[in-house]
């Protein structure tokens, strides 16, 4: 599999992602959305995805599912059970929670998520907090009160970490952190990159400075949620980004890395764009990317930040 994945790096040939069409659509009674999913593996081909909707007032609240994957297909078993809500008043979360990246490390499940804050005049901030994860009830509780990685010296506005990877005590994250708000004919405009940070609990973090991957042109001014996977010695992400000279919309993009430190972008080999038509025709983003035997899967969303839900793309060989 890594022979064949450096060969399209090298080569630059787009990776071949096949979609599998949708396998979550909206349908909790006062819920929209089924955004940000992310899974992790329990046992054989038992997983747990987590996902995000938002109620009547657009607070964002985690779902999670037990899911079967297996042989290139993923399928949802039984409802979606709520397992965290928006937190306290004046807490970093509550106006939301945004599912981030499952992680497990020795015997212990967790789930980073994005707690959601409304300020004034539209701005927003959104710091990273943890949660442990139940596996038996499908239920997460908070650890802290407040964030784990968030706005500080390094991130003045926010610190939004989707994509982990744990090896032995080293924990690994690239986030987005907020870079400027800057003011437009009719409202402000957030500008946000790809970061780094290193721990040794998965709690207390090193940042590096500088962001990961520049933006492309003048166009560009965010990347929504890397993930990263990790293949022998070599490190894939896969990353929404918005907008270019013609599109307005979120696109999937790629990059490819021997360290973690240093990426290499090239989103003409990602292999995945919006479909000609349906829930995933406007727009592609919101990738989390996961191995299981001798697949790598990808949940991603589509139209409207996941209002249609999310769907499953599988890479062929």
């Amino acid at each position: 599999m890594n022979n064949r994945m450096i060969q399209n790096v090298k080569d630059s040939i787009p990776f071949s992602w096949k979609k599998k069409d949708l396998i979550y659509a909206p349908r909790i009674p006062g819920f929209t959305h089924g955004s940000h999913p992310c899974a992790i593996h329990i046992k054989d081909d038992l997983f747990i995805i987590a996902f995000t909707a938002r109620d009547e007032n657009q607070r964002s609240h985690i779902f999670l599912n037990y899911a079967e994957v297996i042989n290139g297909e993923v399928k949802l078993i039984d409802d979606p059970k709520l397992a965290l809500k928006y937190g306290e008043p004046g807490f970093f979360d509550c106006d939301g929670v945004i599912s981030a990246c499952l992680v497990k490390h020795d015997s212990s499940y967790y789930l980073y998520y994005v707690g959601w804050q409304n300020l004034p005049n539209s701005f927003w901030i959104c710091d990273t907090g943890r949660t442990i994860l139940d596996v038996e009830n499908l239920k997460l509780t908070r650890e802290f009160n407040g964030p784990v990685l968030g706005r500080d010296k390094d991130n003045p506005l926010f610190a939004a970490a989707t994509a982990f990877l744990v090896e032995n005590d080293l924990w690994r994250t690239w986030y987005n952190s907020g870079l400027a708000w800057v003011k437009t004919e009719d409202q402000w405009k957030h500008f946000y990159g790809i970061h780094y940070a290193e721990s040794s609990n998965g709690i207390d973090w090193k940042c590096s400075p500088g962001m990961c991957i520049p933006f492309k042109d003048k166009y560009e001014y965010a990347f929504g949620r890397p993930s990263v996977i990790k293949i022998d010695n070599n490190f894939y992400m896969w990353f929404a980004h918005r907008e270019s000279v013609n599109v307005k919309t979120y696109r999937m993009g790629f990059a490819f890395s021997t360290d973690g430190y240093t990426w290499q972008r090239n989103d003409d080999i990602s292999g995945i764009d919006i479909s000609n038509e349906g829930w995933d025709s406007q727009m592609i983003c919101y990738p989390s990317v996961f191995k299981h035997k001798n697949n790598i899967y990808m949940l991603y969303n589509g139209n409207n930040y996941g209002e249609t839900g999310f769907g499953l793309a599988v890479m062929e060989n």
